[in-house]
């Protein structure tokens, strides 16, 4: 059995720099459908090579009753001897996958900490795949 050499990879933590909710009622009905996006971004900082970043735009939606929006940075670190293959594997699929159950969980402690507006959400498993857009903007 070969045994191939692992990602050399740090994963520092995500960050919540916006959080946005506002209800209009409480969520009294619970066959009420919750719409849930996740859009993943990478970003890579021009003056750190071997860091990037994953913007997760998350957005929950429950018509005539809230919406929640937030954005989710996970800062990642990343040996650049890695194979580009492996890498550009591994920041499509892989490191949003490793942030996201921090993701779950915010929203989840946030939605049980808000009283009966929207009952505790917790959200179902999420599998990434595909090509990540590219984030420019340096202001993150």
């Amino acid at each position: 059995m070969e045994v191939s050499e692992q990602v050399r990879l740090k994963f520092h933590g995500v960050d919540f720099p916006s959080v946005n909710f506002s209800a209009s009622k409480p969520r009294d009905d619970a066959s009420s459908p919750i719409n849930i996006s996740i859009t993943p971004k990478v970003f890579y900082p021009k003056d750190i090579p071997n860091q990037f970043k994953i913007i997760q735009d998350v957005k929950l939606t429950c018509e005539g009753y809230f919406d929640f929006d937030a954005i989710a940075i996970g800062n990642f670190e990343i040996d650049l001897s890695t194979d580009e293959t492996q890498r550009t594997n591994f920041i499509n699929s892989n490191a949003p996958a490793i942030m996201f159950p921090y993701v779950r969980a915010f929203i989840s402690n946030f939605t049980s900490s808000i009283g009966y507006l929207t009952g505790t959400i917790i959200i179902p498993p999420h599998f990434f795949k595909g090509q990540l857009e590219i984030h420019e903007d340096e202001s993150i």
